[in-house]
Formats: structure tokens, sequence, C-alpha cells
């Protein structure tokens, strides 16, 4: 089993961290600091080696600093990780300029073809705020939540399902625009997208519901030892389809309804995740402790997935999440991830009683080891 870790960070014009050099210790490292100094910036950082989208939602533009003028608006993520042993280094330019746009990287100094071609090079898992409403808000989140796990366990699916929001972009834009067309080339183009987004669709369908199917059975045995087997739940993945037929034919089902409303009303990117608890639906019947029980499951069952499958042990991301949890659940969290490379951020640094830990403060973007 390898094990991965990062052993310095660089940031240049990171958000709000202007410039900043550090070292970190292969256990827990606590970030503290008032809320909005850049802690967050800083966990957000290192999730971003991995090659996926910021768990803040935001767009590239907005990772740069903001005081820079419009030539130099760049920012840039230089780290050393240790893998198995072996140093490696990995490095992620974001340019919003007028001359270079999106995201660049480089492995050991090496340009890579695609900035996508980051993803397989640094694992981990990243646990914030947000995510204790994965039970009881929208559908988008269980499915980011799914997507997210997805595209480090298989780079290719990064590049199914960008193609398959391309379509759905496509799609919608004719749908909205179908006034401007005649109604012969409305609908060819129309059934080319449908076509395109059923094939790819069915793709998406069938890895989510491998990874439902393995998360739910390590997420039942996580809840059932934190909920001393009180209760059981359990995850099922509510789909349009179950073969590429059903997908197709659902989006032609759907087209006098796609018209009225200017866009596509089915597909993949409408689907949801069922949590049960008892048999009740979790997200209506569930109580705020029991409901942040079944995130803690889920997301230490995705630390797990991504050992088995990947072989490695992911660096745990710990975004200001422990305040939200009482001391039963962060006492079960930490026992949960012994052993791995951990990063904590957090308001009071007296909350985080850990022995052997490196401590470093944020104010302003300036961040100093304590």
């Amino acid at each position: 089993m390898n094990n991965c870790s990062i052993k310095t960070l660089k940031l240049e014009n990171f958000r709000n961290i202007k410039n900043t050099e550090l070292e970190f210790v292969n256990g827990i490292n606590v970030i503290t600091g008032e809320n909005g100094q850049g802690k967050t910036n800083l966990i957000e950082a290192l999730w971003l080696l991995t090659g996926g989208k910021s768990f803040r939602g935001s767009k590239d533009k907005d990772l740069i600093n903001k005081d820079l003028n419009e030539e130099n608006r760049f920012a840039r993520i230089v780290s050393v990780l240790e893998n198995d042993g072996y140093e490696e280094k990995l490095e992620l330019l974001v340019a919003d300029t007028p001359a270079k746009k999106g995201r660049f990287a480089k492995h050991n100094d090496g340009q890579l073809k695609r900035a996508v071609s980051i993803v397989g090079k640094f694992y981990c898992v990243v646990f914030c705020p947000q995510h204790l409403a994965l039970v009881s808000g929208s559908p988008s989140l269980r499915r980011k939540f799914v997507d997210g796990a997805l595209c480090q366990l298989y780079p290719n699916y990064i590049k199914v399902f960008k193609t398959f929001e391309k379509y759905l972009e496509q799609k919608n834009s004719l749908l909205k625009n179908q006034n401007r067309y005649y109604f012969e080339e409305f609908n060819e183009t129309l059934d080319i997208y449908n076509r395109h987004l059923a094939a790819l669709g069915y793709e998406i369908y069938l890895k989510r519901k491998e990874y439902i199917d393995l998360m739910s059975k390590k997420a039942k045995e996580y809840y059932n030892k934190i909920s001393s087997g009180r209760e059981n739940i359990d995850f099922k993945y509510l789909s349009f389809g179950e073969n590429p037929d059903d997908f197709y034919n659902l989006l032609v089902e759907s087209i006098e309804r796609d018209k009225r409303a200017g866009f596509s009303t089915c597909g993949v990117q409408r689907e949801d995740i069922e949590i049960t608890i008892d048999g009740e639906n979790a997200k209506d019947f569930a109580s705020q402790g029991q409901q942040r029980s079944i995130v803690l499951s889920m997301k230490l069952a995705e630390s797990d997935i991504l050992k088995e499958i990947c072989e490695i042990d992911p660096v745990i991301l710990l975004d200001d999440v422990l305040s939200e949890l009482d001391f039963k659940r962060q006492e079960y969290l930490l026992d949960n991830i012994e052993g791995k490379q951990v990063f904590i951020s957090s308001c009071d640094e007296n909350r985080i009683n850990l022995a052997k830990s490196r401590k470093y403060f944020v104010k302003e973007g300036v961040i100093e080891c304590m």
C-alpha cells in the first residue's frame, strides 16, 4: 500500500495568499486563524492538486488574487509530494490574462499536454461544512459528491463528464433559441444531441451506480458503529433508466416538455441518491445528529474506496468541520483517520487538542508556522 503525503507547498497569488512557502509533517497539520483570513484558501489549494474543481464551487478566475492587474492575473500552486519514498513535484497554474486563460499543469517540471492529466498524481478526501448538507440539501449536492469521488478514481470519467456537460449546454442553448431554427433543422440537431447525451449518460450512470453500491456497503458499516446499531441506513440511486435504450427513449419522450421549459428536463444531470434511515427518507425523518453521522460515514467510506481502488492512503482535508461535530463524532472521525496525513482548519486552536501536530496561523493571507 503506497503512502502519499505533501512535503512542501508554495502558493503565489492564490486568492488572498500572495506568496508563501510551507513545510508539512506527515501527520496532523492544524491551520488556525479568524474567519476570512485564508484558512480555507490553503485547504482549497491542496484539493486542487487532485485536478478536480474547487469544492467551494468557484470558477478558475476566482482563484486568482483580485489585486492583480489584467496582464498578471495568474495563480500558481507548487508542491513536492512524497510518494512511497520518492519525491514528485506537482505544479498547477491558473491563468486569466488576455494572452493565456485556463489551467496548466506540470509534473516533475515536465509540461503536461492537458491540465486534466494531473488527475491520479495526488489523492485526497476533503470534508467541509457544506458536506453536512449532503442528506438534507438538494440532489445536486449528492451528485457532486459522487462525481467528485469518481473523478479521482477514474481519470477517464472526467473526460466523459465534461463531454456530457458540453453537449448538454449545446442542447439547452438550442432549446432556448428554438425559434431561430427551421423545424427540420431543429429536430435533426436535437436528435444528434440526444443520442450523444444518451450514450454518455449511460456511461455516467454505470459508474455512479457502481460507486454508490460500493459506498453504501462501507458507509452502512461505519454508521452501524457510530450509532451502536440503533438504526440502519441505505442508499439508492434514483436513475431515469438502466440501459442505453432507456436513456435515449426518455430523452425523446421529454422533447415537448423540454421545448416548453427551454432546457433539458431529464437525464443524469437531474438524478438523485435516496438516503434512508430505517426505511424512511433521511432528508425528512433523520435528526441533525443522525444526518451528520450519515455524512461522516459517507466521507470515511470515500477514503476507504480510494485506498482500496487506487492502492494509496489519501491525504485528509478537514475544513472547519470539527467544530460542527459533537465530541463523540469528532473522536470517531479522528480515530478513523489515524496514520494518514491530515490537514485541519479551525478558528479555535484550543478546540483541537492533538499531540504531535504542527500548527500554522493565518492572518490576512500570511501563514506562519507556530
